[in-house]
């Protein structure tokens, strides 16, 4: 399922949506989080992070 909605989280807040997200900027990564877990750093650097696909 695709969200209608383009979600985006920063580093250190709860995920507000369970799934798998995407790593923006000049690198990509995905990751999987459930609802309410710290949304991580990638190599140490605080990033955004934008939800593909929604749970």
């Amino acid at each position: 399922m695709i969200p209608q909605t383009s979600i985006s989280v920063v580093t250190g807040k709860p995920c507000p949506e369970s799934g798998i997200w995407e790593s923006l900027g000049n690198f990509k990564t995905t990751i999987t989080l459930f609802k309410g877990e710290p949304m991580p750093d990638y190599c140490g650097m605080k990033i955004k992070w934008k939800l593909i696909i929604a749970c």
